[in-house]
């Protein structure tokens, strides 16, 4: 890690560098401008979100990258970057969860592409269960951010998979389990159950945990191990398959299961935009004359939804 290291020094410098000059120009008001506009890089940097790097932040930098480096390998790869970089969701309010800014978490990981809406509006619990679930995804969102959705895309998660009346549903990376949450909570009124796959002992961990808080382990069968090889157990017919993994096996999944979703199911991929989806995946959507594809919410990571038509 010893590169790592001394990377950090380097860009930790830079970044404060920007932080300063960008704090000493003037707005129009005569009032300096906020350091948020920094960019990424520093906000991961700054812990507490004063907009300055202290050396307690300057110490703890080399631990912040190696959170980073998933493969655990000691190196820190663009994609490894780019994918754990993740914006916050929709903070209650309908206001953008931004690091560091107003509603804001300190520490977060990254940005709103796209912005929010004023239709933003939180979802409304119809059930005191339904509200505890809520309340867990909330404190989920303001916490450490494990390459999950988002809250806007939760969201569009459960609407589909509740419109199509899934009651077998395949996600594949699982992580703390956010994602797996809100298809649960589609799950709740048709009586049916998720199958999440997660290769990271620590996530299935903190997946279960989550899911205990928020009252729906009984709707939730996690299945550890290497996904490429576990998802050959399935045999029954799936309603809806949820990919959100390494980008490069997306097509091996897609190729396991797709004969295993029932016509008018869905396969829905995440990171169709950011970070690069593969070519051969989005190539094998949207040539095959059984499948029907659009992309939504592409202003941030995008989601690739797949009708199998027959």
């Amino acid at each position: 890690m010893k590169g790592i290291t001394s990377m950090v020094a380097t860009l930790a410098g830079l970044a404060l560098i920007v932080s300063t000059a960008s704090a000493q120009r003037q707005g129009p008001s005569g009032q300096p401008r906020q350091a948020a506009s920094a960019g990424p890089l520093f906000r991961l940097f700054d812990i507490d979100g004063d907009g300055a790097l202290t050396g307690d932040e300057f110490d703890k930098a080399a631990a912040k990258l190696r959170e980073l480096d998933t493969t655990k390998d000691g190196k820190l790869t663009a994609d490894e970057f780019r994918a754990q970089l993740r914006f916050s969701p929709v903070a209650p309010g309908g206001r953008p969860s931004r690091p560091g800014g107003p509603g804001g978490r300190p520490g977060g990981y990254g940005f709103e592409f796209g912005g929010t809406s004023e239709h933003d509006r939180p979802p409304l619990a119809k059930s005191d269960e339904e509200k505890r679930i809520l309340a867990v995804l909330d404190r989920m969102s303001k916490g450490r951010w494990y390459l999950n959705v988002t809250a806007r895309e939760g969201r569009v998660l459960r609407q589909l998979t509740e419109a199509v009346g899934a009651k077998r549903v395949v996600e594949i990376g699982t992580s703390s389990g956010y994602s797996t949450i809100w298809l649960a909570l589609a799950l709740r009124s048709s009586g049916g159950r998720v199958f999440t796959h997660e290769i990271d002992p620590e996530k299935v961990k903190m997946a279960r945990e989550n899911f205990k808080n928020a009252g729906v382990d009984d709707l939730i069968t996690v299945i550890e191990g290497d996904a490429h090889e576990t998802v050959k157990q399935h045999k029954e017919p799936i309603d809806v398959v949820f990919l959100d993994a390494e980008k490069k096996g997306y097509l091996d999944y897609l190729n396991k299961l797709l004969p295993l979703v029932r016509r008018g199911g869905l396969i829905l991929a995440h990171d169709m935009n950011r970070p690069r989806p593969d070519p051969r995946y989005i190539e094998a959507i949207t040539t095959d004359p059984k499948l029907e594809s659009s992309f939504v919410l592409m202003e941030s990571f995008g989601i690739a939804v797949t009708l199998k038509k027959r």
